[in-house]
């Protein structure tokens, strides 16, 4: 084991279906989401969420996690991270890190990869991949903050935005969409102040958009067995 490795603390694997997401903030909101979609159907319960932190430590997480507690009653494995700049690069990275540490390697974005088209060679667990922003089969570049935007609700929402817009144009900014995204919350009373977990739980987005049901559909699919 690395010793990048060996600085990862194991987590017990309480449920058969996993979530690796990248980050703080898409821990919270995929997990304030699976609640929502719970409500509907409680089969959502049987996902357990785990941080893998930057995109660079997914390979590293992936590598060990076979030998994780509870492991062996694992079904699924799904990754969701930021498209970023560029999502075929995204694609290839994930796809990349599944084929380099034994996982079955999903065709595309939002498509299940099912135990019937194992190998031999394979980890017996099915695995998928999402990217935020557009969680579904055809992959944009964008992030969390990208699809946050995208899913505002409210009755003020496009004139917060036009007069956020009109507040940061023409300056320069290295992540545009995080600025926009918390400058919308300070100009709320409502979100001001808080991180994108905690204005999910404040229901400052709209859960029944496409991209949110695109996501639960995969999600679904993930959870049933063929």
């Amino acid at each position: 084991m690395s010793s990048k490795n060996a600085n990862i603390t194991p987590t017990r694997l309480s449920r058969p279906h996993l979530i690796l997401c990248e980050g703080r903030d898409a821990e919270r909101f995929i997990g304030t989401l699976l609640d929502f979609f719970q409500r509907e159907n409680n089969e959502f319960c049987n996902f357990q969420i785990i941080n893998f932190g930057g995109i660079e430590e997914l390979n590293s997480y992936l590598q060990i996690l076979p030998n994780w507690s509870g492991f062996r009653n694992v079904k699924s494995v799904t990754v969701i991270r930021d498209a970023e700049r560029d999502a075929q690069a995204a694609v290839w990275s994930v796809k990349n890190a599944f084929s380099r540490n034994g996982f079955a390697v999903p065709q595309a974005a939002a498509l299940p990869m099912r135990n019937v088209t194992y190998s031999s060679t394979c980890i017996p667990v099915d695995t998928g991949f999402i990217l935020f922003p557009s969680c579904g089969e055809k992959v944009e570049n964008g992030t969390l903050e990208d699809l946050c935007l995208s899913i505002l609700t409210g009755e003020d929402v496009e004139s917060i935005l036009a007069a956020v817009d009109n507040a940061l144009k023409d300056r320069q900014f290295r992540q545009l969409h995080k600025n926009r995204l918390h400058s919308y919350f300070s100009m709320t009373d409502k979100y001001v102040s808080l991180k994108i977990g905690e204005a999910a739980k404040a229901q400052a987005f709209n859960f029944n958009a496409a991209q949110m049901k695109s996501c639960k559909n995969f999600l679904l699919e993930m959870i049933n067995e063929k």
